[in-house]
């Protein structure tokens, strides 16, 4: 138990360093937008007689992101697989799912980091697709959200690799239900990725 609160731990503060990243970004895309957005539409008004070409489809692309970091010593690399939920209208982050493997014994963890807003004492609950759902308590809460982490069992690692939704229930402050569904396309290789990582 002491391992997968010490992995937590680190899984939170890795997750910190990712949201302090975003808000560099968001206030870099805040000033430069004004500027862009005078060029796009510029750009938009003599693109109109063109027929507009078929990108690739967001939906294609694996919603599970691999990242790495230094670890505490100089050859020691901290991988995870993480895929984040955003709210369409606002892009506020709802939820963030990720898996970390612990270097020293190969094992797995998962974080959930979740929003603001929650009734704490019914924990979250975590199912692949239509399989055993499973209720664990939220361990802690900061400015960002609250968080619950999860030892990977080999049994949920195989589901997540062949599964096509993990379902992440909680309850709002007033009791609510809210489940949110997360894709695991692509999570099967993301993992497979991560694992070949030394």
């Amino acid at each position: 138990m002491r391992g997968v609160k010490n992995m937590a731990s680190i899984l939170v503060k890795a997750n910190l360093k990712g949201v302090a990243a975003l808000a560099v970004v968001w206030l870099l895309s805040a000033s430069i937008g004004p500027v862009l957005a005078e060029d796009a539409a510029k750009e938009s008004q003599s693109k109109q007689s063109q027929p507009k070409e078929a990108g690739p489809k967001p939906a294609d692309a694996n919603p599970w992101a691999v990242n790495c970091s230094s670890g505490s010593t100089a050859n020691e690399l901290q991988c995870q697989v993480s895929q984040n939920l955003t709210e369409a209208k606002t892009g506020q982050r709802v939820l963030t799912v990720t898996v970390r493997r612990d270097n020293a014994n190969g094992s797995f963890a998962m974080l959930l980091a979740l929003p603001h807003g929650l009734f704490l004492p019914s924990g979250v609950s975590y199912q692949v697709d239509s399989g055993k759902k499973v209720t664990v308590a939220i361990q802690t809460s900061d400015q960002n959200g609250a968080y619950a982490a999860v030892p990977v069992a080999p049994e949920l690692a195989k589901a997540m690799k062949s599964g096509t939704t993990l379902n992440i229930g909680m309850e709002s402050v007033t009791r609510k239900p809210v489940t949110i569904p997360v894709s695991l396309k692509g999570f099967g290789a993301a993992v497979a990725k991560l694992e070949s990582i030394k």
